[in-house]
């Protein structure tokens, strides 16, 4: 059964309305500026003065990426905080459209969407600091928007954390992009949303000599072959066939001459995973993979864990605070319920390791922009997704404090 809209909503879509054009010129700013994962030092200090200009305390930590900022109208300590996260860094894409925010700086662009995040959580700060102004707000809230840095590295969640981002926080919201939904539709999941992903690198270290004289060498290369065919070959055997692990190379590196049988060679490559005994079963797979080459070849063979990002989790009464909060806003139809977890990773999950937490996926397909997918230079999105998503972090923020529900039951995952 859908329950009756409140009647604050009605001053959430006045208040909210209004605003649009100021959220999208902010899109097309950090869209058209881009900075890399780990240099985010110029969106971070565009971020804090917006936020300044809403009159809200910011904490910026001290290496100058990212940012949290503070809305609470109790009038005593809250007894309880929730927070809404966005990511601002960029990917080393060159943006190929031809629209005036296209990206202003070469080989970097917001493929990725989080131009967009970072808009949706500034706009739904300003949501609630404009209802409180006009004493709008049904009842007391705090809030905290979180924008951080290097999502891309999976590496600013735990920055973040790390920065205190997380105090006092007793759940946390967050939103990702979606090219595959049109606009006004919004992607829903119970459970587990994106898979756990370990990044790996393999080094194999042998004797390197003349091509014509293979049988004077340990040989790298010969080794990393053999070691990709044994990797594929042995996880299809030893993990569980109702449990899905996805395994990938992508880079290859060995050599510098056709002729030349080099000393050492080199394979990056990820390992994702929906379930943890799966995820221990495959590793442990791979390093007897390498040591069975080790033996084999007569090389050295190393594997190194690089990034990784546990899998996102959504919390189950936070999804419904979100999915009901979506139903009331617009229609039961711009609710869309997820039939299987992304293979993609967020480091969202990392936070989800402390408090319970919530992930949406924003429809942004258009008619005019299309639906270029994520990570590729045409991706582009239909800006009025951008009031959908501030629109929908707003209410489920008022929802939450609602005094007939207290605090929602974020323990249940």
């Amino acid at each position: 059964m859908i329950s009756t809209p409140p009647p604050w909503l009605i001053t959430l879509h006045q208040h909210a309305e209004p605003l649009e054009a100021e959220w999208v010129a902010m899109r097309r700013h950090l869209h058209a500026h881009p900075e890399l994962s780990d240099a985010e030092f110029q969106t971070t200090e565009y971020l804090t003065r917006a936020f300044a200009q809403l009159g809200l305390p910011t904490h910026v930590p001290i290496e100058g990426r990212g940012l949290t900022a503070d809305l609470v109208t109790f009038e005593q300590a809250p007894d309880h905080w929730i927070a809404i996260r966005g990511d601002i860094d960029a990917l080393p894409i060159t943006d190929s459209k031809a629209v005036a925010y296209r990206s202003r700086c070469e080989g970097v662009m917001h493929a990725c969407g989080h131009d967009v995040h970072a808009s949706v959580v500034f706009a739904a700060i300003q949501i609630l600091s404009s209802m409180q102004a006009a004493n709008g707000l049904p009842w007391p809230i705090a809030v905290r928007a979180l924008l951080q840095p290097s999502e891309e590295l999976a590496t600013g969640a735990r920055y973040m954390i790390h920065n205190h981002a997380l105090r006092d926080i007793d759940a946390i919201l967050a939103l990702h992009v979606d090219p595959t939904r049109s606009v006004g539709c919004i992607g829903f999941r119970h459970g587990t949303l994106t898979a756990a992903c370990d990044a790996l690198r393999v080094g194999f270290h042998g004797n390197g000599g003349h091509g014509a004289r293979p049988h004077l060498t340990n040989d790298p290369v010969d080794a990393m072959t053999h070691w990709v065919q044994s990797a594929f070959r042995r996880l299809g055997r030893t993990v569980n066939a109702h449990q899905t692990v996805v395994f990938s190379i992508g880079q290859m590196e060995a050599g510098h001459s056709p002729n030349v049988i080099p000393d050492s060679a080199s394979l990056a490559g990820s390992l994702r995973s929906l379930d943890a005994q799966a995820r221990r079963v495959a590793l442990e797979t791979l390093e007897d993979v390498c040591e069975a080459i080790e033996v084999e070849s007569g090389c050295k063979v190393e594997m190194t864990l690089g990034f990784s990002a546990p899998a996102v989790v959504n919390s189950t009464p936070l999804v419904d605070l979100l999915s009901t909060s979506a139903t009331q806003l617009f229609t039961a139809g711009a609710v869309e319920w997820i039939d299987e977890p992304s293979m993609g990773s967020e480091d969202f999950s990392y936070y989800l390791e402390h408090v319970p937490g919530a992930m949406f996926r924003l429809g942004v397909a258009g008619e005019q922009v299309g639906h270029a997918p994520l990570h590729t230079p045409a991706f582009d999105i239909d800006e009025r997704a951008i009031l959908v998503g501030a629109k929908l972090f707003a209410a489920a923020v008022i929802a939450y404090f609602d005094p007939e529900h207290a605090k929602v039951d974020t323990e249940a995952r």
